[in-house]
């Protein structure tokens, strides 16, 4: 009898976890916005219900950088795979020592992700951006950012899911950056009003 009640309450609390995820997703997030770390880059989850955004939760770099290369258990990486690899991110990895213990990670392209935003480095102020607005995209940048990735606002709209690894495979390619960096509106390429 306590076997079956036990198992009952199994069901029951199973359920109720289940339908209370049901439509609900996770995805790890970058916002190009000054964090709670006061880092150019601020890493986040972001979750939507039903195709309705419910919340992001900041996260720190490293963390981050863990859970997305499936070293440490994650809602947003169930099967704790390295997403970048598995997205065609190129030089994400973890990196070990001799006795293959991991001490750290490799992600090259966070490294440039802050170019989109700005023209020169904030605080940095001989490395130069690929905005050609001083402290957000220009206005070409900005809908084009819009159209491709989603992000409407970059003051305030993360890159996450697909967006996320596209812009990051994006920011690798030399061809993309030049065609970004040097955005015209499309009137003035064509000689159009």
């Amino acid at each position: 009898m306590k076997q079956i009640l036990g198992l009952g309450i199994l069901i029951l609390l199973t359920s109720s976890v289940y339908t209370q995820t049901v439509g609900k997703r996770n995805y790890f997030a970058v916002g190009l916005f000054a964090g709670a770390h006061s880092s150019m880059i601020t890493y986040a989850m972001v979750s939507f219900r039903d195709g309705q955004f419910i919340g992001a939760t900041v996260m720190t770099e490293p963390r981050f950088m863990y859970e997305a290369m499936g070293y440490y258990p994650s809602i947003a990486n169930l099967n704790k795979e390295n997403l970048f690899a598995k997205n065609g991110v190129d030089s994400c990895f973890l990196i070990s020592n001799d006795l293959n213990k991991i001490v750290g990670y490799y992600c090259k392209p966070f490294h440039d992700l802050w170019k989109i935003r700005f023209y020169t480095h904030p605080s940095q102020y001989d490395s130069d951006g690929w905005s050609q607005g001083q402290f957000i995209p220009c206005r070409w940048q900005r809908e084009y950012l819009a159209a491709e990735y989603g992000v409407n606002n970059v003051l305030v709209d993360y890159f996450y899911g697909d967006s996320l690894f596209k812009i990051l495979r994006d920011v690798q390619n030399p061809a993309w950056v030049s065609e970004y960096h040097f955005m015209q509106d499309d009137t003035t390429k064509t000689g159009q009003p």
